[in-house]
Protein backbone atom coordinates (compact mmCIF):
# COMPACT_ATOMS: atom_id res chain seq x y z
CA UNK A 1 0.00 0.00 0.00
CA UNK A 2 1.20 3.36 -1.12
CA UNK A 3 2.25 5.59 1.89
CA UNK A 4 0.78 8.95 2.23
CA UNK A 5 4.17 10.62 1.52
CA UNK A 6 5.07 8.60 -1.45
CA UNK A 7 2.00 9.42 -3.14
CA UNK A 8 2.38 12.86 -2.52
CA UNK A 9 5.84 12.84 -3.69
CA UNK A 10 4.96 11.05 -6.93
CA UNK A 11 1.86 13.81 -7.64
CA UNK A 12 4.29 16.54 -6.85
CA UNK A 13 6.34 14.92 -9.67
CA UNK A 14 3.80 14.52 -11.88
CA UNK A 15 2.92 18.16 -11.29
CA UNK A 16 6.43 19.63 -12.15
CA UNK A 17 6.49 17.13 -15.05
CA UNK A 18 4.00 18.44 -16.64
CA UNK A 19 5.16 21.89 -16.06
CA UNK A 20 8.53 20.74 -17.80
CA UNK A 21 6.61 19.75 -20.61
CA UNK A 22 4.25 22.25 -21.25
CA UNK A 23 7.39 24.55 -21.01
CA UNK A 24 9.28 22.88 -23.55
CA UNK A 25 6.31 22.50 -25.86
CA UNK A 26 5.51 26.49 -25.34
CA UNK A 27 9.20 27.22 -25.81
CA UNK A 28 8.94 25.62 -29.20
CA UNK A 29 5.53 26.52 -30.61
CA UNK A 30 6.02 30.24 -29.42
CA UNK A 31 9.36 31.05 -28.90
CA UNK A 32 11.23 31.68 -25.61
CA UNK A 33 9.93 35.43 -25.63
CA UNK A 34 6.41 34.26 -26.56
CA UNK A 35 5.91 31.99 -23.95
CA UNK A 36 4.45 33.02 -20.49
CA UNK A 37 4.54 31.52 -16.79
CA UNK A 38 0.79 31.94 -17.36
CA UNK A 39 0.76 30.13 -20.35
CA UNK A 40 2.80 27.38 -18.90
CA UNK A 41 0.23 27.26 -15.87
CA UNK A 42 -2.50 26.79 -18.06
CA UNK A 43 -1.09 24.31 -20.14
CA UNK A 44 -0.08 22.40 -17.09
CA UNK A 45 -3.35 22.92 -15.56
CA UNK A 46 -2.22 24.82 -12.40
CA UNK A 47 -2.09 28.22 -11.29
CA UNK A 48 0.21 30.93 -11.69
CA UNK A 49 1.30 30.90 -8.33
CA UNK A 50 1.51 26.91 -8.00
CA UNK A 51 4.18 27.34 -10.71
CA UNK A 52 6.57 29.78 -8.54
CA UNK A 53 6.63 26.60 -5.93
CA UNK A 54 8.44 24.38 -8.52
CA UNK A 55 10.38 26.75 -10.88
CA UNK A 56 11.80 30.05 -10.23
CA UNK A 57 11.60 31.33 -13.35
CA UNK A 58 10.44 30.32 -17.28
CA UNK A 59 14.01 29.34 -18.38
CA UNK A 60 14.59 27.20 -15.53
CA UNK A 61 10.95 25.06 -16.22
CA UNK A 62 11.99 25.04 -19.95
CA UNK A 63 15.75 23.33 -18.79
CA UNK A 64 13.95 20.83 -16.17
CA UNK A 65 16.16 21.98 -13.73
CA UNK A 66 15.74 23.40 -10.37
CA UNK A 67 18.31 23.28 -7.21
CA UNK A 68 16.10 21.86 -4.54
CA UNK A 69 18.56 22.11 -1.99
CA UNK A 70 20.65 25.28 -2.15
CA UNK A 71 23.04 24.72 0.62
CA UNK A 72 25.36 21.90 1.98
CA UNK A 73 23.18 20.43 4.57
CA UNK A 74 23.98 20.90 8.27
CA UNK A 75 25.73 18.04 10.52
CA UNK A 76 22.02 17.65 12.10
CA UNK A 77 20.82 17.04 8.89
CA UNK A 78 23.73 15.00 7.86
CA UNK A 79 23.58 12.80 10.78
CA UNK A 80 19.47 12.36 10.18
CA UNK A 81 19.99 10.51 7.18
CA UNK A 82 19.54 6.64 6.89
CA UNK A 83 22.66 4.74 8.50
CA UNK A 84 23.32 2.77 4.85
CA UNK A 85 26.16 4.87 3.29
CA UNK A 86 24.64 4.39 -0.46
CA UNK A 87 21.29 5.22 0.87
CA UNK A 88 22.67 8.51 2.57
CA UNK A 89 24.38 9.55 -0.50
CA UNK A 90 21.15 8.30 -3.05
CA UNK A 91 19.37 11.30 -0.71
CA UNK A 92 21.67 13.89 -0.49
CA UNK A 93 21.87 13.62 -4.47
CA UNK A 94 17.83 13.28 -4.59
CA UNK A 95 17.57 16.45 -2.27
CA UNK A 96 20.22 18.62 -3.93
CA UNK A 97 18.97 18.06 -7.75
CA UNK A 98 14.92 17.28 -6.28
CA UNK A 99 14.23 14.54 -8.48
CA UNK A 100 15.27 15.87 -11.48
CA UNK A 101 18.12 13.78 -13.08
CA UNK A 102 17.32 14.35 -17.10
CA UNK A 103 16.46 11.26 -18.96
CA UNK A 104 19.55 11.87 -21.62
CA UNK A 105 16.99 9.95 -23.96
CA UNK A 106 14.57 12.74 -23.60
CA UNK A 107 14.07 13.61 -27.10
CA UNK A 108 11.88 16.90 -26.32
CA UNK A 109 14.61 18.20 -23.96
CA UNK A 110 17.10 17.78 -26.79
CA UNK A 111 15.15 20.01 -29.54
CA UNK A 112 14.63 22.44 -26.95
CA UNK A 113 18.75 23.00 -26.51
CA UNK A 114 18.89 22.62 -30.41
CA UNK A 115 16.63 25.25 -31.18
CA UNK A 116 17.82 27.47 -28.24
CA UNK A 117 21.81 26.45 -26.93
CA UNK A 118 21.54 29.83 -25.18
CA UNK A 119 19.58 27.77 -22.68
CA UNK A 120 22.33 25.51 -21.93
CA UNK A 121 24.11 28.45 -19.99
CA UNK A 122 20.60 28.63 -17.96
CA UNK A 123 21.40 24.13 -17.43
CA UNK A 124 24.93 24.02 -16.90
CA UNK A 125 25.03 26.75 -13.95
CA UNK A 126 22.08 24.83 -12.06
CA UNK A 127 23.39 21.86 -12.45
CA UNK A 128 26.95 23.13 -11.12
CA UNK A 129 25.39 24.68 -8.01
CA UNK A 130 23.28 21.48 -7.76
CA UNK A 131 26.15 19.29 -7.92
CA UNK A 132 28.66 21.64 -5.68
CA UNK A 133 25.92 21.21 -2.77
CA UNK A 134 25.65 17.38 -3.28
CA UNK A 135 29.30 17.43 -3.10
CA UNK A 136 29.89 19.03 -0.26
CA UNK A 137 27.19 17.78 1.78
CA UNK A 138 28.23 14.60 0.82
CA UNK A 139 31.92 15.26 1.81
CA UNK A 140 30.56 16.63 5.30
CA UNK A 141 28.95 12.99 5.34
CA UNK A 142 31.92 10.78 5.06
CA UNK A 143 33.75 13.31 7.41
CA UNK A 144 30.55 12.56 9.97
CA UNK A 145 30.63 8.76 9.57
CA UNK A 146 34.57 8.54 9.91
CA UNK A 147 35.09 7.32 6.65
CA UNK A 148 38.80 7.15 6.24
CA UNK A 149 39.73 8.61 3.10
CA UNK A 150 42.73 11.28 2.37
CA UNK A 151 41.01 12.70 -0.88
CA UNK A 152 37.83 13.19 0.58
CA UNK A 153 36.22 15.81 -2.16
CA UNK A 154 37.18 13.58 -4.51
CA UNK A 155 35.60 10.80 -2.83
CA UNK A 156 32.63 12.97 -2.68
CA UNK A 157 32.47 13.84 -6.47
CA UNK A 158 32.94 10.66 -6.93
CA UNK A 159 30.04 8.88 -5.11
CA UNK A 160 27.94 12.02 -6.68
CA UNK A 161 28.82 11.48 -10.02
CA UNK A 162 27.99 7.48 -9.69
CA UNK A 163 24.71 8.30 -8.14
CA UNK A 164 23.30 10.90 -10.58
CA UNK A 165 24.97 8.05 -13.44
CA UNK A 166 22.68 5.60 -11.38
CA UNK A 167 19.63 7.88 -11.49
CA UNK A 168 20.40 8.83 -15.43
CA UNK A 169 20.71 4.85 -16.25
CA UNK A 170 17.12 3.81 -14.05
CA UNK A 171 15.27 6.76 -16.18
CA UNK A 172 15.86 5.10 -19.61
CA UNK A 173 15.71 1.72 -18.25
CA UNK A 174 12.18 2.46 -17.10
CA UNK A 175 13.14 1.53 -13.26
CA UNK A 176 10.34 4.45 -12.26
CA UNK A 177 6.82 4.76 -10.87
CA UNK A 178 4.34 5.98 -12.74
CA UNK A 179 1.90 8.27 -11.67
CA UNK A 180 -0.94 10.28 -14.31
CA UNK A 181 0.62 11.16 -17.31
CA UNK A 182 4.08 8.84 -17.17
CA UNK A 183 5.83 11.17 -15.03
CA UNK A 184 9.19 9.20 -13.44
CA UNK A 185 10.01 9.41 -9.70
CA UNK A 186 13.33 7.70 -8.70
CA UNK A 187 13.36 6.68 -5.15
CA UNK A 188 16.37 6.89 -1.95
CA UNK A 189 15.89 2.99 -1.88
CA UNK A 190 15.83 2.08 -5.81
CA UNK A 191 18.95 4.22 -6.03
CA UNK A 192 20.98 2.66 -3.33
CA UNK A 193 19.89 -0.92 -4.17
CA UNK A 194 21.27 -0.23 -7.49
CA UNK A 195 24.77 1.51 -6.24
CA UNK A 196 24.71 -1.09 -3.68
CA UNK A 197 24.81 -4.22 -6.69
CA UNK A 198 27.18 -2.02 -9.25
CA UNK A 199 29.36 -1.70 -5.89
CA UNK A 200 28.80 -5.71 -5.30
CA UNK A 201 30.37 -6.99 -8.73
CA UNK A 202 33.27 -4.05 -8.83
CA UNK A 203 34.73 -5.79 -5.41
CA UNK A 204 34.30 -9.39 -6.84
CA UNK A 205 36.45 -8.53 -9.73
CA UNK A 206 40.19 -9.60 -10.40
Amino acid sequence: MTSPVGLRERKRAATRQRIIRAAQVGSLEHGLEGVTVEGIARAADISPRSFFNYFSSKEAAIVGLQPAQERMLTDDEVDDLPADVAAAVSAVVLAAFGNQVADPEDELRHEVFRRYPQLLDEYRSLWKASKQNATASVARLLQRRGIATHERDATAFTLVSMCVATIRTMLVGGATCDVGDAASVVTVDAVARAMRAVSAVLRSGP
